[in-house]
């Protein structure tokens, strides 16, 4: 149960009223690691309201301590967790706390009262969203009795999860941070484009990013969103997340230079998997310094990867550049980058992203949002750890193009989760 997580919450006591009322769990495992096994009783899952809801259960190899009352501890909890799917939220309605088979504490407030919020990306929450949302809908003609599913001698279980129609996976798939979700014929907006641009807005003077939400009202999410980018990472939880799969086999089409970056487009064929779903490589551009910082560090230059699932909501790669040795992929890019603004030019060489990547694609993840006007949140951040080099003459060709720094400001936390 994740710490920061707080209850208002109303103490429930008679625990032979848990046992007369219990039902024939059955537990599905989703998840397990090195500090806590996830499961939940999927004959619990109904939807009522909009709402579905569920008894999740996570056994943990340590005991843990209650927050509020941390003289008692406990290795197992069940919770009645209710799901918004449409805005991937969630609130619990009912906790219980076991040691081993003896509950240590209970405690439970009304759904109506309960704040509903976005789970922290891969954890547990997260792939008990995932599954409940992703199941078939039981009709519940009247609000069921939510009580905890029984602690001993349940009915036989299933163990083995649905696998994904995409991934084959047998274990259930991550939820995904909140998206903002377009129409499935929409384009996948860029981090450049026209709107931006009518708006004239720099990254100096009176049009620079502090003015970014004033510009229009379109951009008024530069200065109201909660979940803005780039952001310093200055410290992750670990959640055992899983390897990035990609496939880059495609190379650069054309390069643009749209007077705010040097974009290179991409052919059709590559691909991220994320959450399960699959992720198209539109284009990647640059900043020089970097957007994001890794524990107040900025980098000589950061890419950004920009990828759209078939709804139009993104996922963002970021590699981070030091200065040091020429990057061959650069290079490339760079002897047919124009000076002239929106003014395509056919890529002659064969430049893959791969060249621009790591191998080493260990990376952190956090929710986010365009770094550049209109700032549109609900984008999926994965910052790669290890950074590659590019040469001092290569960052100072990219700074002489653009004539100025091109990186926003790093912006408030606001109480966002990172995770690696």
């Amino acid at each position: 149960m994740p710490k920061k997580f707080i209850f208002s919450l109303v103490l429930i006591s008679s625990l032979s009223f848990i046992a007369l009322n219990s039902h024939a769990a059955a537990w599905v495992k989703l998840s397990e690691n090195k500090t806590s096994k996830l499961s939940i009783d999927k004959q619990s899952i109904l939807e009522k309201d909009k709402l579905k809801r569920a008894w999740v259960k996570i056994e943990y190899k340590t005991p843990q301590k209650n927050l509020e009352f941390p003289d008692k501890e406990y290795n197992q909890a069940k919770l009645l967790w209710y799901f918004d799917c449409d805005s991937q939220k969630s609130a619990a309605a009912q906790v219980f706390q076991y040691l081993d088979t003896t509950l240590v504490h209970s405690a439970a407030i009304d759904i109506k009262n309960a704040e509903f919020i976005e789970p922290v990306p891969e954890t547990e929450f997260d792939r008990a969203m995932r599954y409940t949302c992703a199941r078939k809908n039981r009709a519940q003609t009247s609000a069921p009795k939510a009580n905890p599913p029984a602690t001993q001698a349940p009915a036989k279980t299933d163990t083995s999860p649905k696998p994904s129609s995409e991934s084959g996976s047998v274990t259930a798939p991550p939820a995904p941070p909140p998206v903002v979700e377009k129409s499935a014929d929409a384009p996948a907006p860029e981090p450049e484009n026209e709107a931006a641009h009518s708006a004239h807005w720099s990254y100096e003077g009176k049009a620079g990013p502090k003015e970014w939400g004033k510009l229009k009202p379109e951009f008024a999410t530069c200065d109201t969103g909660k979940n803005q980018s780039p952001i310093d990472i200055d410290s992750a939880i670990d959640a055992d997340l899983r390897p990035l799969k990609t496939l880059q086999k495609f190379p650069v089409k054309d390069i643009v230079n749209n007077g705010h970056t040097i974009q290179a487009n991409f052919k059709d064929g590559n691909n991220l998997i994320l959450d399960n779903i699959v992720f198209k490589l539109k284009q990647v551009h640059f900043h020089t310094p970097s957007e994001n910082t890794i524990k107040g560090k900025a980098f000589a230059m950061e890419a950004h990867f920009v990828h759209a699932d078939s709804k139009g909501n993104l996922a963002v790669i970021g590699v981070m550049f030091n200065e040091g040795k020429a990057n061959t992929g650069v290079e490339k890019l760079w002897k047919q980058m124009p000076k002239a603004i929106d003014k395509p030019v056919n890529i002659i060489s064969r430049i893959l992203p791969s060249e621009m990547m790591p191998k080493n694609l260990d990376y952190y993840r956090f929710n986010g949002s365009l770094t550049t006007p209109p700032c549109s949140e609900g984008v999926r951040w994965i910052v790669i750890k290890t950074p590659l080099t590019a040469s001092k003459a290569q960052i100072e060709a990219f700074r002489n193009i653009m004539k100025h720094h091109n990186n926003r400001p790093v912006q408030d936390i606001n109480g966002r989760i990172i995770v690696e």
